[in-house]
């Protein structure tokens, strides 16, 4: 018999891949959001209008009334895992964070958002795959298209054919990034969400903290875990060990969604913070995701 699964953010980025993987295994899904229709339509999908931040708590609570678990794919800035402390009778809480509330390998009193190495390798890794940059542009604009721009300048750097002007794009962009790199904020949140959680024993949840890189692509159907930790690659070489260019590792959201869709099965990681990676080797842009139709 399926799960009764309740999705914050069905439509949304991980949202839909996961709406379509527990679909596809037999749950059932009610997407809440503000307009949970824009995923499609579906027999085992029920839509549930709502506006997560301006509601009630008593509306919150209707919402996830008779839910078996309940995963928030919507943000990390979210306050619906409250209505869950105090009255909500959901059985499993599954928390979508991001990679910021990870620890750094070895320093359990460092997180990534408050690593300078963390952020220049991020941001060199997500500008060298061309699958990341061309979904950054899709959804981001013209933030995309400065990642565009320094992923460019990086390519002629490699190929020793960088200019003047190439080395400038790519110095004051690693400049920007070391000194107040625009997704600060929302990373901070993360850690400031899973603080949370930490220590937390009055309902059952899993927090699920995707890796530095993070994006569409193929689903591979498999995964490695890991707990606490960001997810590194060994270094190769006599690599400084300390150097982090080129050992993040990544995920896509329809493997990501495997790992989700299994953790609402089994609730194996019951209080743990944990994360999820697989092979990222395929580069090729993926176009937006299709969802299932009517059946």
């Amino acid at each position: 018999m399926g799960l009764r699964t309740g999705i914050i953010g069905p439509a949304g980025f991980g949202g839909s891949h996961l709406c379509v993987e527990l679909i596809n295994r037999g749950h059932s899904i009610r997407g809440i959001s503000r307009r949970p229709e824009k995923l499609g339509t579906h027999n085992a999908y029920t839509p549930y209008p709502i506006d997560i931040e301006n509601c009630s708590l008593e509306q919150l609570i209707e919402a996830f009334k008779d839910l078996d678990v309940l995963v928030n794919e919507y943000g990390p800035h979210t306050g619906g895992e409250n209505a869950l402390q105090y009255q909500s009778k959901v059985a499993y809480f599954v928390m979508v964070g991001g990679c910021g509330s990870l620890n750094m390998p070895g320093n359990p009193l460092q997180t990534c958002s408050e690593s300078p190495d963390w952020w220049l390798a991020y941001r060199r890794g997500i500008a060298d795959s061309h699958a990341h940059v061309s979904y950054m542009e899709e959804r981001l604009g013209s933030m995309g298209s400065s990642l565009r721009l320094y992923r460019d300048a990086r390519a002629k750097l490699r190929e020793g054919k960088a200019d003047d002007n190439a080395l400038k794009i790519i110095g004051d962009y690693e400049q920007a990034v070391l000194k107040n790199d625009k997704a600060l904020t929302f990373v901070t949140a993360c850690r400031t969400s899973f603080m949370f959680f930490n220590g937390n024993t009055s309902f059952p949840w899993t927090f699920i903290s995707p890796p530095a890189l993070y994006r569409s692509g193929k689903r591979t159907g498999k995964y490695e875990t890991i707990f606490d930790e960001l997810p590194l690659k060994p270094p190769s070489g006599s690599n400084d060990p300390g150097n982090l260019d080129g050992r993040l590792h990544g995920i896509t959201a329809a493997d990501l969604a495997i790992a989700i869709a299994d953790e609402v099965e089994t609730r194996a990681k019951v209080g743990r913070h944990w994360s999820a990676y697989s092979d990222m080797s395929d580069d090729t842009p993926m176009t937006s995701l299709q969802v299932p139709t009517s059946q």
